[in-house]
């Protein structure tokens, strides 16, 4: 497994990749290339931030790694596949390396050009386009198969140009994610509560949220709880203050993310850049019902169940709208919880890893 951080990043990615990493190791002998700290089945490579982004990555704990050649050589050589997870300098150097060594290499598409455009204030279709070609024409074209988490992700690298076989293979839900009953604390007891999960920054919106319930009729009614963390925590907080109950921000493990999941009223999914979106599974996986921004750059929106389960990107007026009908609608809302829930189904986990173990067993007899 190639990945650039792996010990503290929150990054949807880096949660995917464990995830699947504690699985696999019942079957395979898996070593992750990385950086970080020592640890069974690791080998590192050096840490660095590029200049200019330098503040914004150490706030959401993602170093690059640098690409050691002789580390890579000596891990790559002793490996029947190459899984790439993120397309960074060292992805590269490390598909490089193993089409030298003629050792298959899988890819995952996980980050779009637009995250890295959005976090680093660029405004450029010129940039996304080069980032594109770039990753595809160095990685993902150069793999025997590319692994999208969606089927707008791999629409999306087909659009920029990607050859290479693809498939469409979900991130997945873990078994703990799952409806049980949750007693609410007595500051929450007659509130509705809406929920967001994702890491606080420019993309996620979590500000649009925010705008939202300001412009709620039931604004008064409402507790938003904001659940992550990120370079714009301290900005949402402020923003937060002008609502009549101010916003919870919470940071926390996985395994107790499964309370609020079954405590809340509504999930609200407002990011712009998605490939596919773990949190929005999570919830569907507890029967809690989802409201998703219809962007075009995003998965997400593929989730929703009905047209009240969309809201116009970018627009807080028209969220506010959907937020106060869902609460004028309990019944309708309720009945929403049970069709989450068995949508949620085909995207169990357990579905996703017999599927890349498939993967892997074709892939290694192109060795």
């Amino acid at each position: 497994m190639v990945i650039d951080s792996y010990d503290d990043s929150k990054n949807g990615a880096v949660i995917s990749t464990k995830r699947f990493v504690r699985l696999l190791r019942d079957i395979f002998d898996i070593t992750i290339i990385t950086t970080g700290t020592p640890g069974p089945g690791k080998v590192l490579v050096p840490a660095f931030y590029p200049v200019g982004v330098k503040k914004i990555m150490k706030k959401m704990h993602t170093p690059l790694a640098f690409p050691s050649r002789h580390v890579l050589k000596k891990a790559i050589r002793e490996a029947d596949i190459v899984h790439i997870q993120f397309p960074f300098l060292l992805a590269l150097n490390s598909v490089r390396i193993a089409r030298k060594m003629n050792i298959p290499v899988i890819s995952t598409f996980h980050i779009q050009a637009e995250h890295l455009a959005m976090n680093a204030g660029i405004h450029s279709e010129k940039f996304i386009r080069y980032t594109y070609k770039l990753w595809i024409n160095k990685i993902y074209n150069k793999s025997e198969m590319v692994i999208c988490p969606s089927r707008f992700a791999e629409e999306e690298l087909r659009y920029y140009g990607l050859t290479a076989p693809s498939v469409v293979l979900s991130n997945g839900i873990l078994p703990m994610f799952r409806p049980m009953p949750a007693q609410r604390q007595e500051l929450m007891k007659d509130r509705f509560i809406i929920l967001s999960v994702g890491r606080f920054a420019p993309e996620k919106r979590q500000e649009l949220i925010i705008r939202a319930i300001g412009k709620s009729a039931y604004r008064d009614n409402i507790q938003l709880i904001l659940i992550g963390q990120g370079p714009i925590r301290e900005k949402l907080s402020a923003i937060g203050e002008e609502l009549p109950n101010h916003p919870l921000f919470l940071t926390l493990q996985e395994e107790e993310l499964v309370y609020y999941y079954n405590i809340a009223d509504l999930y609200i999914h407002a990011a712009i850049v998605e490939v596919e979106c773990m949190s929005v599974l999570e919830a569907m996986g507890c029967g809690l019902p989802v409201l998703i921004a219809d962007s075009r750059k995003s998965a997400t929106k593929q989730f929703a169940i009905t047209p009240d389960s969309l809201f116009v990107s970018d627009d807080p007026d028209d969220l506010s709208k959907k937020i106060d009908y869902w609460i004028e609608n309990p019944e309708e809302l309720k009945k929403q919880k049970d069709l989450y829930f068995q949508s949620s189904q085909r995207y169990r986990i357990e579905n996703s890893f017999e599927k890349l173990v498939g993967i892997y067993r074709s892939v290694a007899g192109c060795k």
